[in-house]
């Protein structure tokens, strides 16, 4: 999968001026801030044809409702179905299992914002529990990509067939950014599932360091990947909504404690040269000079369009410009990342839907079982779940109650759990920030900048979005969609898509990622990418 290295310098042929990155400003937020009126009105104008949102409120449910005053008054804010509202209805998680169900309480992100002033319009829409790379499997079908290829946007007749997908699973959520029906949405990133939307939809995407923003209210996927991401338009947007999000919760024991926090930012200060680029003025020649950017080798895969590989260099080039180190850094163990992931997330949701048997939760079955099987429950578990769950859905469970089964448990978990570790520790390795996870000594702060990087820069996706009924017959092509976003799942690590280029019309995304719980750096440096 991976090319030789030989046909790649990083060096003087990445400093080079690229007009791919500089087409990259049409999509930059440049137009007023949504408000919720106007989002609801491009909602009711635009929604019909993209399906973005799986539900919305009213122009007169805003009118009769009071938001609190705080940094995001008034802020129009989709949420991803898979994360709990008290809305009618609304976290259905895409799937029929739950098309009735209202959650008795909110996420603790969605309380977090909406005391900050922000007003939800609506429930997006998203592959079935998480479960897809397209936003192709939901009940309520499929959700569109709002840009049109440059090709297809002469054509008056545009075939549904020639639609591109928004990606998945947030689909919905990157759509509507997109689109101008949000100023922010919320989505789950279990494997890339913030991050390749937004690439695709040309937005920004970002994913958290694992258990910044409290969990309390994520419907479960892969309970050790999920974690809550957010889609705007621009990075201060994205800045603004962490702000309020990202704090502790007694309610998510998966949430960092303020101790760990404290931990976190102690080791951030620590670093001088880091602190000299927060005390540089933005107009500055070099406001980035001191950060050294890495690139990871075994990221120029067989795969990657020439349009991404463009953009790959002309964004190293751009931070090159702004006083930044560009290196080639090594993360060997990274071929192995996907198939070490998907046999992860599959295990993990076999255990998790295991509760969508028409009793504890979900609908249940109305088809009579066999009069032999009328002592027999399992039956009509069976029955529940086979006419509930979609195909992609009960493909993972039956992949993950396999790989987790005592006969194949040695072969494929037990090695992709040490697969996992070996990535954490090669991502450890090439940072020059210490993992706050794994320090055992105290803080000494470095009287000089130690070897390693501070953030990492790589493609989002190895090409544009492709068609919604590309690659349908080939579930692998779908599942290869997410190799450039799961080693930072899988290490727990904060990575952020940004905008950078396009090819024929369609968007494309670079990621910039971090040390575990060095957040604040990545937005900061992803501000001028």
């Amino acid at each position: 999968m991976r090319r030789s290295l030989r046909a790649l310098q990083f060096n003087s042929s990445w400093h080079t001026s690229c007009k791919t990155y500089a087409g990259s400003r049409q999509y930059r937020s440049t137009s007023a801030p949504v408000t919720a009126i106007s989002a609801l009105e491009t909602i009711a104008k635009r929604n019909p044809a993209l399906n973005a949102f799986a539900s919305h409120i009213t122009l007169a449910e805003i009118g009769s409702s009071e938001t609190s005053d705080g940094p995001l008054k008034e802020w129009p804010i989709a949420v991803k179905a898979n994360i709990t509202t008290t809305l009618p209805s609304a976290t259905s998680c895409a799937s029929r299992a739950l098309d009735t169900y209202t959650s008795p309480y909110q996420a603790s992100v969605v309380d977090s914002l909406e005391g900050a002033g922000a007003v939800v319009v609506g429930k997006t829409n998203m592959d079935e529990f998480g479960m897809g790379s397209k936003n192709m499997f939901s009940m309520y079908g499929a959700a569109i990509n709002p840009h049109t290829p440059s090709s297809g946007a002469k054509r008056k007749d545009m075939a549904e067939s020639d639609h591109r997908t928004p990606g998945g699973s947030s689909g919905g959520s990157a759509a509507a950014v997109a689109a101008g029906m949000c100023r922010a949405a919320l989505g789950s990133d279990t494997g890339g599932s913030v991050r390749l939307p937004a690439a695709w939809c040309g937005v920004v995407g970002f994913k958290p360091t694992f258990g910044r923003i409290s969990r309390h209210g994520l419907v479960a996927y892969g309970s050790s990947l999920d974690i809550i991401g957010i889609i705007t338009r621009n990075v201060a947007d994205v800045q603004s909504v962490f702000s309020v999000a990202a704090v502790p919760d007694p309610l998510d024991m998966t949430c960092m404690s303020s101790p760990l926090r404290a931990r976190i930012k102690a080791l951030a200060d620590s670093r001088s040269w880091i602190t000299q680029v927060r005390g540089r003025s933005e107009t500055e020649s070099a406001p980035l000079a001191g950060i050294r950017v890495g690139i990871p080798e075994e990221y120029w895969v067989n795969e990657l369009s020439v349009p991404a590989l463009e953009s790959w260099k002309a964004g190293a080039s751009r931070l090159a410009a702004l006083g930044c180190d560009v290196v080639s850094v090594a993360l060997p163990h990274t071929p192995s990342a996907l198939p070490a992931y998907y046999t992860l997330a599959w295990a993990e949701a076999s255990s998790n839907l295991a509760r969508y048997d028409g009793i504890r939760y979900g609908r249940r079955s109305t088809t009579p079982p066999d009069t032999r099987d009328l002592q027999n429950a399992s039956q009509k578990y069976a029955n529940t779940r086979s006419e509930n769950f979609g195909a992609e859905v009960q493909r993972r469970i039956l992949l993950g109650t396999y790989v987790m089964s005592s006969a194949a448990s040695e072969h494929y978990f037990t090695p992709s759990q040490k697969i996992r570790r070996l990535i954490q520790e090669e991502f450890d390795r090439v940072f020059a920030l210490p993992n706050a996870l794994s320090m055992t000594n105290p803080l000494t702060p470095p009287t000089s900048r130690p070897p390693g990087v501070d953030v990492l820069l790589f493609p989002t996706a190895t090409g544009a979005a492709p068609r919604l009924g590309d690659q349908e017959d080939s579930r692998v092509a779908n599942y290869v969609n997410d190799v450039m976003t799961v080693p930072a799942s899988l290490a727990g690590i904060p990575a952020i898509s940004i905008p950078v280029g396009h090819t024929d019309g369609m968007p494309l995304g670079l990621q910039l990622a971090a040390q575990y719980g060095d957040d604040e750096l990545l937005l900061r440096v992803a501000c001028h990418l």
